[in-house]
């Protein structure tokens, strides 16, 4: 425990060395310190459920589960209750996506028509430069849902000249990996486990929905009131259908911070910031998977989730190995400003997209 904490307090001790912003440090004893204050501005803020990882220096140091997984029936929220990640789906996928590259499958930059064209966009002449390389950084043209667009798929922009935020792009993409693997739903979920999952430790991420799921699925919540939790698009959604805790998530992230030597390779990859791309306004830079600005504490990869009755946010510094996972089960996880509270009282700036 001594040894445990002497490594928590150095790093405590880097970062005020290392960071110019006023922070505030934290040992590992002071984690019950955060506990209290999560409790109360959680009853202040009116959340009815949060659930958490923490990571420092490689390692998940910290996991906890705050409130009820129903305000109707008070039943506690634990660490291996499953959450809707929402969007952060689609990172997950995104590595699976270029495992699928590593292995040939796929091409990045190869038209992706030519593995599968898109029946709502062959009409426009344009859809032939779209490659899987745009739609993984969410510069294909393609909205972020056709019900932006009047209920029709199509193209905003010549793709690979502007930025737009899709999860029709990452749906087109997890339909072209189907047709290359020749998967149904459940065959790319079980690729997914097997190459994914458990190479990375995790107990359970599942894109899929089965009718065992609501028994360890936390319900959602929207204006103060539980959703119906038997109720669910039973599809893959690569955009945003993962169902997973904030640990499993976590070990995501270190996967990508800390690489095996077999993958080492694949990850710098994906974690390369692809310069060549046009981006959204401002300091934000786009992986393969993530979303990247530069922090007070270095170069961050983050993304953020929202599915209506669900929100969700992860960040990681692949330097320093630390980073943090922050799941809720309400819609109003980032409107209460909860987890801006507690990204900022581990001392760390709060980026939204």
């Amino acid at each position: 425990m001594q040894n445990a904490i002497g490594k928590l307090v150095l790093w405590v001790c880097l970062i005020c060395l290392t960071s110019a912003c006023q922070t505030t440090s934290h040992t590992n004893d002071s984690f019950s310190e955060l506990e209290a204050h999560i409790t109360k501005e959680m009853k202040a803020r009116n959340v009815p459920g949060v659930s958490l990882a923490i990571i420092r220096d490689g390692k998940i140091v910290y996991r906890k589960a705050f409130g009820v997984q129903n305000v109707e029936t008070g039943k506690k929220l634990t660490t291996k209750t499953v959450f809707e990640a929402a969007s952060l789906s689609k990172p997950v996928f995104a590595y699976f996506v270029m495992q699928q590259v590593q292995q040939s499958v796929l091409d990045l930059d190869r038209p992706v028509y030519e593995y599968l064209p898109n029946e709502h966009l062959v009409d426009d002449p344009r859809h032939k430069l779209i490659t899987a390389r745009m739609l993984l950084t969410h510069t294909s043209g393609l909205p972020n849902w056709r019900s932006d667009t009047g209920g029709k798929l199509k193209l905003l922009f010549t793709p690979g000249t502007e930025f737009q935020y899709s999860g029709e792009g990452y749906e087109y993409l997890r339909q072209i990996i189907q047709h290359l693997l020749a998967v149904d739903d459940d065959g790319l979920q079980a690729r997914m486990q097997k190459e994914v999952v458990a190479n990375i430790g995790a107990e359970f991420m599942q894109y899929t929905w089965d009718n065992t799921l609501p028994a360890n699925k936390t319900f959602g919540h929207r204006n103060g009131k539980a959703t119906d939790n038997t109720e669910h698009d039973k599809n893959f959604g690569a955009a945003y259908s993962l169902h997973t805790t904030p640990t499993d998530y976590a070990k995501f992230l270190l996967a990508l911070m800390r690489p095996s030597p077999e993958n080492k390779a694949l990850v710098e990859t994906f974690l390369a910031l692809q310069t060549k791309m046009p981006h959204e306004a401002g300091e934000m830079h786009r992986s393969l998977g993530f979303p990247v600005k530069r922090s007070e504490k270095g170069i961050r990869y983050y993304h953020a989730g929202n599915s209506g009755d669900f929100r969700s946010y992860c960040h990681f510094y692949p330097i320093t190995g630390d980073g943090i996972v922050i799941f809720g089960n309400s819609d109003n996880l980032f409107s209460s400003n909860l987890a801006e509270y507690i990204v900022g009282y581990l001392g760390d700036q709060w980026f939204y997209m």
